[in-house]
């Protein structure tokens, strides 16, 4: 898993419709049942899609379209 397999506008659905910060398996768990995505049977998909999401922070900065709000979750950004 890696955060381009998950379509990051889905994610950025997900995160929108929450109005609230989710932690990465509430997202995972949300996207599955929406229908925007499946696990592959990855072993740890919360931790791959986790790092994934503060590499975008860590690249991006200012232009990223997530953030990280408390320890273990995040946001889209405003």
């Amino acid at each position: 898993l890696v955060i381009d397999e998950i379509n990051r506008s889905d994610l950025a659905k997900v995160l929108g419709e929450a109005k609230e910060p989710m932690n990465t398996k509430a997202m995972i768990e949300a996207m599955a049942a929406k229908g925007y995505w499946t696990s592959p049977g990855g072993k740890t998909p919360n931790a791959t899609l986790y790092s994934a999401i503060l590499r975008e922070i860590d690249t991006k900065g200012t232009d990223a379209r997530f953030k990280k709000t408390e320890r273990g979750m995040f946001a889209l950004k405003s």
